[in-house]
């Protein structure tokens, strides 16, 4: 299908709670509901978001991580601009000024000293590009780069720079963000669309769309959900870590956590009940693993309360969460539904 041919293109990301394993999943049901236009409402990869702009729908994609509404500016909002030959020799241009804020701060830490040298270099010369869509592929092909240099691309540890022996992790730093920008340079398109990348709480977002994709940090008492804990340097670069409160007793110098409806089971639950009376204008499609809060049938109640037609699609994938605890009492293993409200 031509949708799916244009999706190869989305760079691949290893992202929490990443759609992108079952995309094909996702775009048969799209594929049978009639619309227009679609918010994705927790946008994290923006894998979703690149199935619907590939489907020719004008797409308001949203996600309160500045690391994961700026991959959604570069490739979703951003419809014909990419980086040129003279902006990425202006990006690993050595300056004769610039901070030495990662070099300082996150010293022994995730990476070496010349790779935290070159982390400072682009970041510097990042904010001297004007161009916003530029500036986006910039700091998303950055924090691609570290992630493709960190083991597992998270930041909850000390990395032992010694490798796995991964290739990802024997190339340069420099390789690693040239990489990148071809990825997200080679990932731009335009669908005739005028999309948009939002950086907004859900409960702030006043889109009024045909359909919204909802795939929440859900609650589970078997793994936890907090992004900025795993994302945290890479949404530090994003934002330059402005607006911040790191924490220094922190051995990875994280900072404070995001607030969310979804920190517990109860918040939960009431969001759940207020997305889909919120949202009762428009189509709903909902992802939805197995060990998440409120349950299935939970959900079902919501939706029966609020008189709204409910459709369950299991999906024939199964997977573990690394994060997750072990013990012969919980299940680690997640399988993942799609749950059609209209």
């Amino acid at each position: 299908m031509k949708h799916l041919e244009q999706y190869k293109k989305f760079p691949p990301s290893r992202y929490m709670g990443s759609k992108n394993k079952i995309i094909s999943n996702l775009h048969d049901i799209f594929a049978k509901i009639k619309f227009n236009s679609a918010l994705d409402l927790f946008s994290g990869s923006s894998s979703v978001s690149y199935l619907l702009k590939s489907m020719n729908k004008k797409v308001f994609s949203n996600d309160y991580m500045h690391f994961s509404a700026n991959i959604s500016k570069a490739i979703i909002e951003n419809n014909n601009v990419t980086l040129n030959k003279k902006d990425i020799i202006s990006l690993i241009k050595t300056p004769k000024n610039y901070d030495k804020f990662v070099q300082i701060k996150f010293k022994n830490i995730f990476f070496s000293d010349s790779d935290n040298n070159f982390i400072d270099i682009v970041r510097h010369n990042i904010k001297n590009i004007k161009n916003i869509y530029k500036k986006s592929i910039a700091l998303a092909s950055l924090a691609k780069a570290c992630q493709k240099k960190q083991p597992r691309g998270i930041f909850t540890y000390i990395s032992d720079r010694r490798g796995d022996g991964r290739k990802d992790l024997k190339k340069s730093f420099k390789e690693q963000f040239l990489d990148a920008i071809n990825i997200f340079n080679n990932a731009v398109f335009d669908n005739k669309k005028d999309n948009t990348s939002l950086n907004l709480d859900f409960m702030d977002v006043k889109q009024k769309v045909d359909l919204v994709y909802i795939d929440p940090p859900y609650f589970s008492k078997y793994s936890d959900n907090e992004y900025v804990r795993r994302y945290h340097f890479v949404e530090g670069i994003v934002r330059d870590w402005q607006g911040v409160d790191i924490q220094e007793s922190s051995k990875v110098k994280k900072f404070k956590k995001y607030p969310s409806m979804f920190d517990n089971e109860k918040n939960s639950f009431d969001a759940i009940d207020y997305l889909i009376k919120k949202y009762s204008k428009s189509k709903i499609v909902l992802s939805y693993s197995s060990n998440s809060l409120p349950t299935l049938n939970e959900i079902k109640g919501i939706a029966k309360k609020n008189k709204k037609e409910l459709l369950v699609k299991k999906i024939n994938y199964t997977y573990s969460f690394g994060t997750q605890k072990k013990g012969k009492d919980i299940k680690n293993l997640v399988k993942e539904y799609i749950i059609l409200i209209k």
